[in-house]
C-alpha cells in the first residue's frame, strides 16, 4: 500500500515530528512555489538516506536537456515550499543505497515532471517504486528442533554453488540462520538467485538441500521455506519450498501529510484587522481537499457546499484553494481581538487547523460588572478601527423594544464607552455598534439577572411551636411573623397556614388572617417581615428584615381576598380621628424599602406615637420608597393587587438594607379596635422589576 510522505524539515512524519505552516510565503515576479510529496509502499526509516534532486528541463523532445538546480542529501535540508522560477521540471527521488545485495536497506526510485505557473503553488507527487528484490528465507520450527545448531541458507547471484567465490566475495550473496529477509539489486545480464542449505543431526549427518530461482526479477518477493520431515524410505531429509507468487506492488492507498495554508504578502502570525484589506490564504495539500471551513465565535462556516458572506473561494484545482476574508465576514463577531480558525481536511485523512487573531470593530459582551440594576445604569464597549468615522453610537432595545442611541466616547485604552440607563432585572436586551449611521459587527444579547425576592414568598412555609403558628419553616431563620405570640396566649391563632390558594399557584398554602376578641382586648390578625414581642398585654412589633436587593423593584404585586366587617370594637383610635360602632374596618398593606441600623418598632401601649402612617413613612429617615395600600373594600374572591413603589425625593439612588412587608385586615389593630368579621387571605406576593 503506497503512502505519501512529504520530505520537509517541518514535515518529517518518518521522524514523527508535528508540522506547522509556514508563518510568511512571499513570492518573487516571476517565481511560483512547489511543494514535494513522495509515495512509497512502506514507511521510510529516519535512518535511510534520500537524495532529492530538482532539474530545469529546457528544450523539448529529444533536444531537451536537465540542468540541476537543486540537491537536498538530507529530509531536514528540503524546504516545505520551494521557489523557483517559472518553466518545466523533473524531480527526482531515491531512497535508500543502491547496493547489489543488502540485508538492511531497500532501494526505492522515482521521477516525476512538472512546471510551476508564476504566482502558483504545484504540488508535486514523485512515485517512488521498489527496485530491490526481496527474498526471505522461512525456517519451520522443525528444523532447530531436529538438526544441530549452526545450520545456514545461504543466497547467491550465480546459477550454481560456488563456496569458494562467495567467500572471496567474487559472487554477491547473504547468509541466513534465522527466518530473515535480504535485498538484492540485479547487477546488469544477471537473472538467476542459487540458494544452499546446509545442517546436520547426529542421526544423519551432513544434510543440504539447494534449488535455482530463474528470471528474478526486480520489486518482486520470494520465500524460501525450510522444514525437516520424513520420506518414503523413512530417511529424514529437508524439503524447501520457493513461492514466488507474492509481490510487493499493490493497489495504492495514499497517505498525505496535512495541508498547509500560507498567506498572500502578510503575516499571519501578526493580528489583522478586520475593516483592512480582504486578506487572501492560499490552501493546498497532495491529495484532493474534500472538507475547508472556517470557524469563528463557536459557529463553522462551510467553504465548500455555501456561500459565506465575505469569504470567496477559489478552487485552483482538487488540491489547492484560493480563500479570501474581507471585511463584511466580520458583521457576525464580536468586537475585539478574535480568533478565527481556518479548517482543512483531505480525502487522505490530512488535516490543519490554522488560528489568524484578528482585531474586529464592533460591540463587545457586557458583563454583570459592567451595569448596576438598582442605579438602572449600563456601560457599553465597543472596538472601533475607523479612524475616519464622525458618529459613534450604541443602540440598545429590551425585549425587542424601540431602539435606544447614546453616543459612545473614546477612553483611555482606545476602546470606545457608551453610558445608557432604565437598565433592568429579568430583560433580555439587545445591542449593537452603529459607525457614521451604519450597524458594524454583531449584534449581541444579553438577559438580566432575576430580582430579588423575599423568602418564602408563596407563604408554603409554617410551623408550630407549642400553640403558636409560625410562617416560616421549623429550624429555620424567622422573616416573616406574626402577632401569634401573643394571641395564642389569650385565644388562639390569629394568623394561620390555609390550603385556599390563588388560582393558578403552584403552592399548596395561603396565609388566612382572622380578627377577633381575644379576652381582654380585640385583635387585628396580621403578618409582617420583622419581630413581636409581648409586653404585658400590649404588643411590640418591630417592622423590617435585613435584606439585598441585587435590582430596584418597580412595583410590589400580592393576591388578597378579604371581608372588611362593621367596627364592633373600639379602644382607642388615631389622634383627630373618630370612630364609631358600625363603620367600615379597613385594611392596611404596606411596603417599605429603607436604609436603616435596625427595624422600626411599634408599641400598642403607645399607638398614636408610633404607629405606622403614610404620612409617618413618607418622613420618616432612611425611608427610600413605599407603597401605602388601604381600603375598606371586600374582594370575596382571589384579586391580584398591584402597586407602584414610590421612591422619595433624594433617595432614588440609595441602595436598601431592610425591607418591610406588612398585612392586616384591621388597619386600627395598633389601637385596639376594628371588626371581629374581617378577614383576610394573602398568597404569593412578589416583587416586579
Amino acid at each position: 500500500m503506497k503512502k505519501i510522505f512529504a520530505l520537509v524539515s517541518a514535515v518529517l512524519l518518518i521522524a514523527s515530528c508535528a508540522k506547522e505552516a509556514v508563518p510568511h510565503f512571499e513570492m518573487a515576479t516571476g517565481e511560483g512555489a512547489m511543494r514535494l510529496g513522495v509515495a512509497m509502499q512502506s514507511e521510510v526509516s529516519d535512518t535511510q538516506s534520500v537524495v532529492v534532486k530538482i532539474y530545469k528541463v529546457e528544450g523539448e523532445g529529444d533536444a531537451a536537456t536537465e540542468k540541476l538546480i537543486r540537491r537536498y542529501n538530507s529530509l531536514a535540508d528540503v524546504p516545505e515550499y520551494l521557489n523557483i522560477l517559472a518553466g518545466n521540471y523533473i524531480a527526482k527521488v531515491q531512497v535508500g543505497e543502491k547496493r547489489v545485495v543488502s540485508l538492511t536497506e531497500k532501494y526505492y526510485y522515482g521521477e516525476q515532471s512538472f512546471t510551476v505557473k508564476a504566482g502558483e503553488v504545484e504540488a508535486v507527487t514523485v512515485d517512488c517504486e521498489l527496485c530491490s528484490t526481496i527474498v526471505r528465507v522461512v525456517y519451520d520450527a522443525s528444523v532447530a528442533e531436529k538438526l544441530n545448531a549452526g545450520y545456514f541458507t545461504t543466497v547467491a547471484i550465480d546459477d550454481a554453488y560456488d563456496a569458494a567465490a562467495i567467500k572471496t566475495g567474487d559472487v554477491h550473496s547473504f547468509t541466513f540462520s534465522e527466518t530473515s529477509e535480504g535485498y538484492v539489486m540485479m547487477p546488469e545480464g544477471e537473472t538467476s538467485l542459487y540458494w544452499h542449505f546446509e545442517g546436520s543431526n547426529d542421526s544423519n549427518g551432513s544434510i543440504v538441500k539447494e534449488g535455482l530461482i530463474e528470471n528474478v526479477k526486480p520489486s518482486a518477493k520470494y520465500t524460501i521455506t525450510l522444514k525437516y520431515s520424513k520420506d518414503a524410505p523413512g530417511i529424514l531429509e529437508i524439503e524447501a519450498k520457493v513461492d514466488e507468487s507474492i509481490e510487493e506492488k499493490e493497489d495504492n492507498i495514499m497517505f498525505s501529510p496535512d495541508p498547509t495554508i500560507l498567506p498572500d504578502n502578510f503575516d499571519m502570525t501578526e493580528e489583522q484587522s478586520s475593516i483592512g484589506e480582504p486578506r487572501k490564504y492560499m490552501i493546498s495539500a497532495l491529495a484532493a481537499i474534500d472538507a475547508m471551513s472556517i470557524t469563528l465565535d463557536g459557529t463553522d462556516y462551510d467553504l465548500l457546499s455555501g456561500d459565506v458572506q465575505g469569504v470567496t473561494v477559489e478552487k485552483v484545482n482538487d488540491t489547492a484553494y484560493n480563500v479570501t476574508i474581507s471585511h463584511e465576514f466580520f458583521l457576525a463577531a464580536t468586537g475585539g481581538h478574535n480568533t478565527i480558525t481556518i479548517n482543512v481536511e483531505d480525502v487522505d485523512g490530512g488535516k490543519v487547523h490554522k488560528d489568524v487573531v484578528y482585531n474586529v470593530q464592533g460591540i463587545m459582551p457586557i458583563a454583570t460588572s459592567d451595569y448596576d440594576l438598582w442605579l438602572g445604569n449600563v456601560t457599553f464597549k465597543a472596538n472601533v478601527l475607523n479612524t475616519a468615522a464622525t458618529s459613534i453610537k450604541v443602540a440598545y432595545r429590551a425585549n425587542g423594544g424601540e431602539w435606544t442611541m447614546v453616543d459612545a466616547v473614546a477612553s483611555s485604552d482606545g476602546s470606545y464607552t457608551a453610558t445608557g440607563s432604565d437598565f433592568a432585572a429579568e430583560k433580555n436586551y439587545e445591542y449593537k455598534l452603529v459607525v457614521d449611521g451604519v450597524d458594524s459587527g454583531k449584534m449581541l444579547a444579553h438577559t438580566t439577572a432575576t430580582g430579588s425576592q423575599l423568602p418564602n414568598a408563596g407563604l408554603e412555609d409554617w410551623h408550630t411551636s407549642g400553640t403558636p403558628y409560625y410562617p416560616y419553616a421549623q429550624g429555620s431563620a424567622p422573616f416573616w411573623l406574626t402577632g401569634n405570640e401573643g394571641s395564642a396566649s389569650f385565644g388562639g391563632n390569629l394568623t394561620v397556614p390555609s390550603n385556599d390558594i390563588r388560582p393558578g399557584s403552584t403552592g399548596s398554602y395561603s396565609a388566612y388572617l382572622q380578627s377577633k376578641y381575644v379576652v381582654i382586648k380585640f385583635a387585628a390578625g396580621n403578618l409582617f417581615t420583622g419581630g413581636f414581642r409581648l409586653n404585658g398585654t400590649d404588643g411590640i412589633v418591630s417592622f423590617g428584615r435585613p435584606f439585598t436587593f441585587n435590582a430596584k423593584p418597580k412595583s410590589f404585586t400580592y393576591w388578597m381576598k378579604n371581608n372588611e366587617g362593621a367596627i364592633n370594637r373600639i379602644k382607642g383610635s388615631p389622634s383627630g380621628t373618630t370612630i364609631n360602632s358600625g363603620d367600615p374596618d379597613r385594611y392596611v398593606n404596606v411596603v417599605i424599602l429603607a436604609n436603616w441600623t435596625g427595624p422600626y418598632s411599634v408599641d400598642t401601649s403607645n399607638a398614636d406615637a408610633t404607629t405606622l402612617t403614610e404620612e409617618r413613612i413618607k418622613n420618616m429617615d432612611g425611608v427610600i420608597a413605599y407603597a401605602w395600600m388601604v381600603g375598606t373594600d371586600s374582594n370575596p374572591d382571589w384579586t391580584e393587587i398591584s402597586r407602584e413603589l414610590t421612591y422619595l425625593p433624594g433617595m432614588e439612588n440609595v441602595k436598601p438594607n431592610y425591607v418591610v412587608v406588612s398585612f392586616t385586615p384591621s388597619g386600627y389593630g395598633d389601637y385596639f379596635t376594628g371588626s371581629e368579621d374581617s378577614w383576610m387571605y394573602v398568597d404569593d406576593v412578589r416583587f416586579n422589576y
